[in-house]
């Protein structure tokens, strides 16, 4: 179950030769935000890059983190929930130059499959 502020779409409109994308994010990083201040500032906690074959667990930084954004250039990022409401997991699908809010939810993992778009 995503929550009802989870994942608001963000025009690209970076040019891809820049350094860093939207809120302090890495280009062709998945940046994840610990707290709403850090994301408010551009300041992610932790950062995840590449395509992987298996979810990339999240550390203590990142753990839970209230916001994500994705920085990809065409991959697709899963991320793995547990919602706070009844504590079913879940997965997100995030397109490349996409964030979200997304606590009250748990993320734990994210993995970026190679895959185009969501």
């Amino acid at each position: 179950m995503v929550t009802a502020g989870a994942l608001a779409a963000l025009a690209a409109g970076t040019p891809p030769a820049m350094a860093e994308a939207a809120n302090g994010c890495a280009e062709l990083d998945v940046c994840c935000y610990r707290t709403a201040n850090d994301w408010a500032q551009g300041r992610p906690a932790a950062s995840c890059r590449g395509v992987t074959r298996f979810s990339q667990e999240l550390g203590a930084d990142a753990y839970g983190a209230y916001a994500v954004h994705s920085a990809l250039g065409e991959e697709r990022a899963i991320l793995h929930m547990t919602a706070t409401v009844d504590g079913r997991a879940c997965g997100i699908c995030l397109a490349p130059h996409e964030q979200g809010v997304l606590q009250p939810d748990t993320v734990s993992t994210v993995h970026v499959d190679g895959t185009a778009g969501c």
